[in-house]
């Protein structure tokens, strides 16, 4: 059983820490919303893992509180397809699954396809600096003992890119996908130690930040739309998926 560790001011502190990637939603307005993004952080980072029970009253308990704002996080977990209700009736964190996997990597690339082309006609002068920068340190952790900081560098990236959206409605939406195709963090990072593939990572971005400054669009949509597909289509995800759930 998972326990927080927390009380309530310091999960609200917690999650309006930059680094989180539920930060990009805003400060939390309420206890509820404190607390679906607390457990949405931990199922994205592994803490809670897939078949792990997510015992609404222990969590109430932990915190002081009723069970009204915890049923109403895991119900939007749910609606979010991060939760599901197993045949006990009790909320388990949903399993993750090579079909759903490939689904995501689809929908994600025909998004990011969009979003990276308007992202260029409205990107501002300092927020390409920060990209570059970015790049950069991306190159000097582009090795196998700095793995997680160069998946973490990668998705900063991106999300300076679609920040970048006048369409909100498009942005939000990228968003919500990419948080579910961060539940694969730990699958990618297997893909990463395959030979070559990190580099190959790199060189993409390094070609992705060139066509940003030229405000390429057509180099863009080809470059975005390549990136997801090799991920598609790499004949070792299915083995990478089942070697990283063994290792639970």
């Amino acid at each position: 059983m998972y326990i927080i560790k927390y009380n309530v001011f310091s999960i609200i502190i917690f999650m309006h820490d930059k680094r989180s990637s539920s930060y990009k939603h805003g400060f939390p307005k309420t206890l509820s919303q404190s607390i679906y993004n607390y457990l949405k952080e931990s199922i994205i980072n592994n803490k809670l893992k897939a078949n792990q029970r997510i015992n609404e009253k222990e969590i109430a308990a932990t915190f002081g509180i009723s069970t009204t704002p915890v049923r109403e996080a895991v119900r939007k977990l749910g609606a979010e397809g991060f939760v599901t209700i197993n045949f006990h009736k009790e909320a388990v964190v949903k399993e993750i699954s090579h079909d759903e996997l490939k689904e995501i990597f689809v929908v994600l690339g025909a998004l990011d396809s969009i979003a990276t082309g308007i992202a260029a006609e409205n990107i501002k002068s300092k927020d390409l600096v920060n990209i570059e920068d970015l790049t950069k340190e991306m190159e000097r952790n582009c090795r196998i003992t700095s793995l997680e900081k160069y998946i973490d560098l990668n998705q900063e990236i991106h999300n300076k890119i679609w920040d970048s959206l006048p369409n909100k409605f498009l942005m939000e939406t990228i968003k919500q996908v990419n948080d579910q195709m961060l539940r694969y963090k730990y699958v990618r990072m297997y893909a990463f130690r395959k030979p070559g593939v990190l580099e190959r990572s790199l060189n993409e971005h390094k070609e992705l930040l060139k066509a940003l400054k030229a405000k390429d669009k057509k180099r863009l949509k080809t470059l975005t739309l390549r990136h997801w597909g090799l991920l598609l289509k790499s004949p070792s995800l299915k083995e990478e998926l089942s070697e990283y759930l063994s290792n639970q």
